[in-house]
């Protein structure tokens, strides 16, 4: 009699905490691929003022690849390199030019990423400049844009690099007064 109640007593507990811990890895899992992007944004804005070059964070279908480039597409896979003749676009046939600097291992297929461009680009002042002009990226799942319940947050994760290139997470609907990008 008291097995079964302690069964059914730890039945009632998992049957609760179960839909709270799905939330949990869907939040953490966002969490880690906007903090990972974020990461790479400020590597390159920190390589690009010790190295005294323009250095890109771009979009890449290939970003473990020891050849890899820019694939111009959404930020599902990511490195950041050196990019002397700042046109955002890495020269992978001559690696001692453009080095890779960082990846950005390709994310979960269960998430999205949107971006106002398909590069981040720093002078060597540490200031964004408009070459790619991903000022603005968002990484969600099925749920897109809508808050969270009880929250006026997004359960989406949107990276915002300003001008004076600080860059930031954000689960913010708006940035800057003007709505993310769609999401599906």
């Amino acid at each position: 009699m008291e097995l079964m109640i302690t069964l059914a007593l730890a039945a009632v507990i998992l049957s609760i905490g179960a839909p709270s811990f799905t939330e949990f890895r869907r939040n953490n899992r966002l969490t880690s691929v906007g903090n990972d992007f974020l990461g790479a944004v400020q590597t390159a804005r920190s390589e690009a003022i010790k190295r005294q070059v323009p250095v890109a964070v771009c979009a890449s279908a290939n970003p473990g690849d020891a050849a890899a480039t820019c694939s111009g597409g959404a930020f599902t896979g990511w490195i950041v390199f050196a990019d002397p003749d700042n046109n955002c676009d890495r020269d992978a046939g001559n690696p001692a030019i453009e080095p890779v600097l960082r990846v950005g291992d390709t994310i979960d297929a269960s998430l999205n990423a949107r971006s106002t461009g398909s590069c981040v680009s720093f002078a060597a002042t540490g200031f964004s400049q408009p070459v790619g002009t991903a000022t603005n990226t968002l990484f969600c799942d099925s749920r897109g844009k809508a808050n969270q319940a009880g929250t006026n947050l997004s359960a989406a994760r949107g990276i915002d690099v300003g001008l004076t290139g600080r860059s930031r997470v954000t689960r913010e609907a708006e940035i800057n007064g003007a709505p993310w990008t769609a999401c599906p």
